[in-house]
């Protein structure tokens, strides 16, 4: 019949080891390929929405009402004296800390207030800052608004 094959000679170490890496790359490789395919797969059937209706001549279209909200009020001004930050609109409230002067403040809207003295006379306005210091209420005595609090471009604070 034919000649037998010649015996195989016995594999040092090293190619064992290389074999086998290869053999895990080989199986890495797949893996990534099949994890990608599924990615893809679940991305293509999110982005067309999972439709599965077989006809599309008989398909409604609702009209979807349009919300838009502005988006909140945030403004940065500058403190003109070292003033302190309140829990409420008014010196009665309690410091919630302090802001020196012309640091900048964070402000979100304004509320009406204790009315504190002023070089223009008493003034009940008081502007809610937020930020990384104290968040609370500051006399708008003390902050350089400028025309915005009198033109009604702060916000007034929503009724607790």
């Amino acid at each position: 019949m034919g000649e037998p094959s010649p015996p195989v000679a016995p594999r040092n170490p090293r190619q064992v080891r290389a074999r086998r890496r290869r053999r895990r790359r080989a199986i890495g490789t797949l893996l990534f390929i099949v994890v990608a395919v599924v990615i893809f797969a679940i991305a293509a059937f999110a982005l067309t929405g999972g439709d599965d209706s077989s006809d599309e001549a008989t398909t409604t279209t609702a009209a979807a009402a349009t919300t838009t909200t502005a988006p909140p009020f945030s403004a940065s001004y500058k403190v003109t004296d070292g003033v302190n930050v309140r829990q409420g609109p008014g010196t009665s409230f309690p410091p919630a800390g302090t802001v020196e002067t012309g640091n900048a403040v964070t402000v979100v809207c304004v509320a009406q207030g204790e009315p504190v003295n002023g070089p223009n006379g008493p003034d009940p306005q008081w502007l809610k800052v937020t930020g990384p210091g104290a968040a609370g209420y500051i006399t708008s005595i003390y902050v350089s608004t400028g025309e915005d609090l009198r033109n009604g471009k702060i916000p007034a604070c929503p009724a607790a």
